[in-house]
């Protein structure tokens, strides 16, 4: 039987406070610039978004550790996969876009007929396709359209990495993904039609390809380690070569980062940042106390519960910032998050509640 892998649980908490604060970031921005820590409090929040990077790489990992050796389970079939995957998906999300379209109509934040081309988008999960849309309703929905695209990609790609093994696919989707970046930068500059589809993609494959890759191929060679260890062992049996890289990307990617940021391109910037994400990700993951963590009702919990938190934070924040004009803003944010950030996990285990209950009921 499979072991629970619990770090995740820690790590995935982790990234979910780091997007729910940078959402704050977004709603109120003066709070982060006008506050007794300095404007270095506005840029560390508004780097949560990074969170996302964190969390697809997850994704890969959990995809991907089921079917990885030893004892790895044979890939499903396409049809199977996607039923099985998007069904997990879809109720939340759709019971999520359904709340926050009757809380826009009611307050008439747009227009009937806008709000109904950007429903039907984000019902078949094509948002990322129409920058005119992007961030219609509900912004953080982008990532379900790019969630969706992994989905459609991920059997393809886990035949790729058992074929040619984790390094050989691995490099194959970083010189894809960021190569056509980087072409596509260039393009950018010369060609107004290549500066569209280079911002579109940003928020789609396979631009973003690397993020889920790396977190599949870690499964890979981290599950024959893992297998080795005995039941309640503290150690985590991360392969020492993956560790280094994890320390390297942290201590001298970091310092990079925070220097040359600004200054790089967005190509270069984000693979920098990515890098730092998972070298930060990957430390933690190699620290038995993040296990241990992870192992505590409460953090599972909170785990468990991030996914319907990221589809239902991002309204509250927004209309309580318009509730909070008349504050200065660093009180505004303090008494926002205080607010906001319980609200958002009652409904988010109330919206988690409704749908387990129609899924017994179906059963």
């Amino acid at each position: 039987m499979q072991r629970r892998v619990t770090q995740i649980e820690s790590i995935r908490v982790l990234a979910m406070f780091g997007i729910f604060f940078y959402h704050l970031w977004t709603v109120l921005p003066d709070g982060g610039a006008q506050n007794p820590f300095g404007p270095i409090l506005g840029d560390i929040m508004s780097q949560g978004y990074l969170g996302v990077v964190v969390f697809n790489a997850i994704t890969g990992f959990v995809l991907t550790l089921p079917h990885a050796n030893p004892g790895g389970k044979p890939p499903l079939a396409y049809f199977d996969f996607f039923r099985r995957r998007f069904g997990r998906i879809t109720p939340q999300y759709y019971l999520s876009l359904a709340l926050w379209s009757v809380v826009a109509l009611i307050a008439g934040a747009m227009p009937l007929a806008a709000l109904g081309a950007c429903v039907a988008e984000k019902l078949f999960f094509v948002q990322t396709f129409d920058p005119a849309r992007f961030f219609c309703l509900e912004p953080a929905l982008w990532w379900m359209g790019l969630l969706a695209q992994f989905y459609l990609t991920f059997p393809l790609l886990l035949r790729l990495f058992t074929k040619y093994g984790p390094a050989r696919t691995t490099i194959g989707c970083l010189a894809s993904g960021w190569g056509l970046w980087i072409v596509l930068s260039l393009l950018a500059k010369v060609s107004t039609t290549a500066a569209l589809f280079d911002y579109m993609l940003y928020f789609n494959l396979p631009y973003r390809l690397p993020e889920f890759a790396l977190g599949m191929a870690f499964a890979l060679v981290w599950k024959a380690r893992a297998a080795a260890l005995r039941d309640g062992d503290p150690e985590t049996g991360i392969p020492t070569s993956w560790l280094v890289g994890f320390l390297a990307a942290t201590y001298l990617a970091l310092p990079l980062a925070i220097v040359f940021k600004a200054h790089l391109p967005a190509i270069l910037a984000h693979i920098l940042l990515t890098i730092v994400c998972l070298g930060l990700a990957g430390s933690l993951f190699s620290w038995p106390a993040m296990a241990r963590l992870g192992a505590k009702p409460v953090v599972s919990l909170a785990a468990a519960t991030s996914y319907s938190f990221y589809l239902l934070h991002q309204p509250i924040l927004g209309y309580g910032a318009n509730l909070l004009k008349s504050l200065p803003p660093f009180a505004a944010m303090c008494l926002l998050a205080v607010v906001s950030l319980p609200v958002s996990y009652t409904l988010s285990r109330w919206q988690d509640r409704i749908v387990a209950k129609f899924e017994a009921r179906g059963k």
